[in-house]
C-alpha cells in the first residue's frame, strides 16, 4: 500500500479534517507541517495550482483537499486508490 502525504498547518480545522477522515478509514499518511518549509506554498501551487492547505497527495498525484478526501473516504474508494498506486507498473 502507498502512503499518503497530507500537508498541513497548525490550528488548520480542514486540515484536522482530513486527517481525522484518514484515521477513521484506517489509511496511513505521512504529514508535513508547510510552516516549517520555506516557500512551500510555491511548491504546493506548482504540484497542484493550489495554494491552500490541506492538499493531500500519493506520489506525486494530487488527489486533493477535504472534499475530494471525503467523497474518496465515505464512497470507500480510497482504499483502492492507495492500493493502485502502490502497485509496481
Amino acid at each position: 500500500m502507498a502512503t499518503l502525504t497530507v500537508y498541513t498547518l497548525p490550528h488548520c480545522l480542514d486540515c484536522g479534517a482530513v486527517k481525522n477522515l484518514l484515521r477513521g478509514a484506517d489509511v496511513a499518511f505521512r504529514e508535513v507541517d508547510i510552516s516549517r518549509v520555506p516557500r512551500s506554498r510555491d511548491a504546493l501551487e506548482m504540484l497542484s495550482g493550489l495554494r491552500s492547505v490541506p492538499q493531500v497527495f500519493i506520489g506525486s498525484r494530487f488527489l486533493g483537499q477535504v472534499s475530494e478526501i471525503r467523497y474518496l473516504v465515505e464512497s470507500g474508494k480510497i482504499k483502492d486508490v492507495v492500493e493502485q498506486r502502490g502497485r509496481p507498473h
